[in-house]
């Protein structure tokens, strides 16, 4: 990865010379995708959909899945060099993780959205965006009032639908730390201090701009963190014009969460559900390499989301492949888990509660089997781009509960 900071997004180099329009998505655009070429744009990490997906173990061990350990001594060249890695530390047992879909077959909670309805979004881009147009707003208007209150989210809880509470318990990282302080001072911003805010802003994106690659995956995650949370805050405040464009935050991001997706341990459905052990000593270690785990794929997860969210708020049409559709996700659905703030209480949440795994957009475990207060913020962000506003609210009450 660069040091220097991230251009503009261009043309990739394969449409550049073939002299051919780029739809620009992400990781690889759709001419090289269905030509299976590679696909690099001017400033990314040289890789393709393909190339993370060779970057995965797909044959290691059990035994060697439990003794992987991430130490401070771990100093990679740079972010590219993460991909080869071996998977984070998870519970003795699970299965190695595989590629079970066809790059071509993928979900997109996106799908049910329309070209012709792409073109309505002209008036959302004023800062602060304005209301969505009725169609949108029946999938997106949730979502999008949910990101307006991260910056406080993260100051006041400590958390977001995408980041336990405990992630960072043992230690910020300091990027993650100059993030969590500009959310607050986001909170204070008035016509007053906003020239101040916004120099320190400034000063904090260019620092992570040009920052050396991460030295630990949970420096890693935490880079994703606070690129996500600055973005929010440029997104929906306009009085926050930062001289580093967004293009050059959104280019890092994704070349970040890329390294960061070959660290994440993609669970299956049909895994039986284990008691976990007695002994807390065991339970402690699972523990804490869930909160890592589920909080680096929804991240993921939140990444893609959030790009598209960003797209329609500016009016930009949506290109028929964003990047995800071949990459394989899933994360667990259990407000109980997810707002465990202990190993026993996460124990006990996984021993007398129900949990869910959404396997690449498939919720039909849950809307089968699941009550409301088995879905927490970031299942109901999803349900409701999915399926609308009104249709999810109908679940939520046929079940006895509330959106």
């Amino acid at each position: 990865m660069s040091t220097g900071q991230v251009p503009r997004r261009k043309s990739c180099e394969g449409c550049k010379s073939a002299k051919r329009r780029c739809d620009l998505a992400f990781p690889t655009c759709s001419r090289c995708l269905h030509r299976g070429l590679p696909c690099f744009y001017p400033g990314r990490l040289r890789q393709t959909c393909a190339d993370v997906v060779a970057n995965i173990p797909t044959s290691r061990s059990n035994e060697q899945l439990m003794d992987v350990s991430f130490s401070q001594n771990w100093t990679p060249d740079d972010a590219a060099s993460i991909s080869a890695l071996p998977l984070h530390p998870t519970i003795r047992g699970l299965p190695p993780r595989e590629m079970a879909i066809d790059p071509h077959d993928g979900v997109d909670i996106f799908s049910g959205i329309t070209t012709s309805q792409e073109h309505d979004l002209a008036m959302t881009k004023v800062n602060p965006p304005r209301q969505l147009p009725d169609v949108l707003a029946n999938r997106l208007q949730f979502a999008v009032d949910v990101l307006k209150t991260i910056p406080k989210m993260v100051v006041t809880e400590n958390k977001t639908p995408w980041a336990h509470t405990q992630l960072y318990e043992s230690g910020m990282p300091r990027e993650m730390q100059d993030a969590f302080a500009c959310c607050s001072l986001y909170m204070t911003k008035n016509d007053i201090n906003s020239s101040v805010l916004m120099s320190i802003f400034d000063s904090k994106i260019n620092v992570l701009l040009s920052a050396a690659a991460p030295k630990t995956p949970i420096e890693l995650l935490a880079r994703v963190h606070a690129l996500i949370l600055y973005l929010i805050m440029r997104l929906f405040d306009g009085g926050i014009r930062t001289q580093p464009s967004s293009d050059s935050l959104l280019a890092l991001l994704e070349a970040t969460t890329l390294s960061l997706f070959s660290l994440i341990y993609i669970p299956d459905p049909s895994e039986p559900h284990d008691l976990l052990p007695i002994a807390m000593e065991p339970i402690m270690s699972f523990w804490e390499s869930w909160v890592f785990q589920e909080s680096a794929r929804r991240t993921v997860m939140m990444v893609f989301y959030f790009v598209k969210i960003q797209h329609f708020l500016h009016g930009k049409p949506l290109s028929t492949c964003d990047g995800k559709l071949g990459l394989e996700h899933a994360w667990y659905q259990s407000a109980h888990l997810w707002n465990a703030q202990s190993a026993f209480d996460f124990a006990v949440a996984w021993t007398e509660n129900q949990h869910f795994i959404v396997h690449n957009a498939d919720f039909s475990a849950v809307l089968q089997h699941a009550t409301p207060d088995d879905v927490d913020l970031f299942g109901k962000m999803l349900l409701v781009t999915k399926f609308g506003i009104n249709e999810t609210k109908a679940w939520f009450y046929s079940r006895g509960g509330s959106l």
